[in-house]
């Protein structure tokens, strides 16, 4: 938490500059030793500083790993309208970029 936390300090800061990199990306690894009532909250806290801030926060999430039943109400909803590409490898043509693990 501490590094999603200086990240996010990071990107506010650098928003204000005239040239900026205008996103953040997370990986899923940044949540693995963390609880789920502390991912939802950072999802949240992530989602409303992007939005307030004007950049864009990019997380990959393994399906098992969003919090679902500990999102705020209304949240879960957003949540979902802004995933933008789900991969899966449940049928044969699942995958990424015709890749298969």
């Amino acid at each position: 938490m501490k590094v999603f936390c200086y990240d996010m300090t990071l990107a506010q800061l650098q928003a204000d500059r005239p040239v900026s990199l205008e996103f953040l990306i997370h990986d899923n690894t940044i949540f693995n030793v963390v609880n789920e009532r502390r991912v939802a909250r950072a999802l949240e806290l992530g989602a409303k500083v992007a939005t307030e801030t004007g950049f864009q926060y990019i997380v990959t999430l393994n399906s098992d790993q969003v919090p679902f039943g500990e999102f705020k109400e209304g949240f879960k909803k957003e949540f979902e309208s802004a995933v933008v590409l789900k991969l899966t490898d449940a049928t044969e043509d699942g995958g990424l970029l015709g890749v298969r693990w």
